[in-house]
């Protein structure tokens, strides 16, 4: 199945060190959304940085490019714009079991 990557920037820059109420509940629902998609064997890999500039990575499976944009565009955090993304079709390459 095609790989995907999403790159997500918190809309507000200080949000990761001060979030308001809304955004926690926001980011709460984000993991708890891509922990249904890891077990569904959906996600392959999630994970921020960090330091500043604050930059989510998701790797996961979809059947289309616009399949991946429907995932992301599902995400809590998306939906409620405490991210911004971006979704490019990817390939690993390499990987440590």
């Amino acid at each position: 199945m095609p790989q995907f990557i999403c790159f997500l920037e918190p809309t507000r820059p200080e949000m990761p060190d001060a979030p308001t109420p809304e955004e926690s509940k926001a980011i709460s629902d984000h993991f708890a959304y891509y922990q249904r998609l890891l077990k569904r064997d959906c996600l392959i890999l999630a994970g921020r940085t960090q330091e500043p500039p604050h930059i989510g990575i998701l790797i996961f499976n979809a059947p289309s490019k616009d399949d991946a944009l429907s995932i992301v565009a599902q995400d809590p955090a998306v939906a409620a714009g405490v991210f911004t993304c971006m979704v490019q079709a990817y390939q690993i390459a390499l990987q440590a079991k």
